[in-house]
């Protein structure tokens, strides 16, 4: 069911990401980031009780101002200090359940912008790191299978016997479809197809599938060794003359919108 669901999830993206395929990776993410902060704080409207936020707002402004009013009288502005702090309790009890019920999208969200905008492809001058983890122990090293297609494996091959690991590096070698294939299990690497915003891959791994739902770099293997990753470079962004990472410019444009859709939509937060 997990399985299924990340296909979904992943082909929704897919989807909405198809009108950026030919333009620079930034307009992708940037659209991304405004429609989930407009989403955020749609949900959060329809979530939340806004007739009481709006009231404990109200009672919290002048709250803090009876504190203000009553500075020379402390038995006074301590009154009004335990209200404050009661107040400010209630209200934050109150946008709890919205934010809860926000987790679980966000996290979605968050998983497929890492997977497509958080690291760059394989670069033919840049070898990349291969690190494997064997869940049942090291096979023997004169046993070791390992098999490339559309890359070019530079040796050695490093085993760290105290982790259970083994360590090597690749090239791109062309552009056909490229695969690992380690102990007969064949695994994607890098890109999962030829557009701008599809999905990186940067691991892989055979245990549960609702942590891969949540981190859709990973792609599913049946058998072989328990999991790996590999090294690829992250991606930085020139926005406003500095170099961002994709979840910078997320957070920066996903707050813009929110805050625009609160006051376009008159949201209490």
């Amino acid at each position: 069911m997990m399985n299924a669901a990340g296909i979904l999830i992943s082909g929704f993206f897919d989807l909405l990401l198809v009108p950026f395929r030919t333009l620079p990776h930034f307009w992708g993410l940037l659209f991304i980031s405004l429609l989930s902060g407009l989403g955020m704080i749609t949900v959060f409207r329809f979530a939340s009780n806004q007739n009481k936020i709006s009231m404990l707002r109200r009672r919290m402004g002048g709250e803090i101002l009876g504190i203000l009013l009553h500075l020379s009288n402390p038995g006074t502005v301590v009154k009004f200090a335990v209200k404050l702090i009661w107040s400010n309790t209630v209200y934050l009890m109150y946008i709890l359940i919205p934010l809860i019920l926000l987790a679980i999208p966000f996290m979605l969200v968050w998983g497929q912008l890492d997977a497509r905008y958080g690291a760059a492809e394989m670069d033919k001058d840049d070898p990349v790191t291969v690190t494997v983890f064997f869940e049942d122990g090291l096979p023997a090293r004169d046993n070791l299978e390992i098999g490339v297609s559309g890359l070019e494996l530079m040796p050695p091959v490093l085993f760290i016997d105290t982790l259970d690991e083994v360590s090597f590096r690749i090239l791109p070698d062309g552009n056909s479809l490229r695969n690992l294939q380690i102990e007969g299990v064949s695994v994607k690497v890098a890109r999962t197809g030829d557009w701008n915003g599809c999905r990186i891959l940067r691991g892989f791994d055979s245990g549960s599938s609702f942590s891969r739902l949540f981190s859709p770099w990973i792609v599913r293997v049946d058998g072989g060794p328990g999991s790996g990753w590999y090294s690829l470079p992250d991606i930085r962004y020139a926005v406003f003359g500095g170099h961002w990472s994709w979840i910078a410019v997320f957070l920066l444009f996903s707050s813009i919108s929110a805050i625009a859709g609160a006051k376009i939509f008159k949201v209490k937060i």
